[in-house]
């Protein structure tokens, strides 16, 4: 219980959104990041997009600087601390923990935004594709 508080008093808007969302978010950092939940709490986590985090975990992890941990908490390298990852400036970010230039950065996040968009475009495309399907396959002509 002293752990919701202690969301709730550092990232008040939570109770404005999904609680879907906020559940998406947290396993987010538990399960695909690892991280232990006085982590999370200590991070400022909460305060943070989602987006913003997953984009700056694909930068690290493209360049070789965090890993996700295996199930027994496990990496083969010392992952920054998620503190370090979300609450520094992004030119902090990408200089002293990416160890990269910004140039680099913005092309990544041009890449990720147009993979975003092709992924985005499959989707639609295999929807359309299932839903004309089922308009063929209904039997009736």
């Amino acid at each position: 219980m002293a752990q919701v508080s202690t969301i709730l008093r550092t990232s008040p808007q939570l109770l404005l959104e999904e609680l879907n969302d906020v559940e998406y978010k947290f396993q987010f950092a538990y399960f695909r990041m690892g991280i232990k939940h006085g982590e999370i709490l200590q991070s400022g986590f909460f305060q943070a997009s989602l987006a913003e985090i997953n984009k700056r975990i694909n930068f690290l992890e493209r360049l070789g600087r965090y890993q996700t941990p295996d199930k027994k908490g496990q990496t083969q390298i010392v992952n920054p601390k998620l503190k370090s990852i979300i609450r520094a400036s992004e030119q902090d970010f990408v200089t002293e923990i990416a160890c990269s230039s910004i140039e680099e950065y913005e092309v990544f996040k041009k890449l990720l935004a147009d993979e975003e968009e092709l992924r985005r475009q499959q989707e639609e495309a295999m929807e359309e594709f299932s839903d004309s399907e089922n308009d063929d396959g209904s039997g009736s002509e």
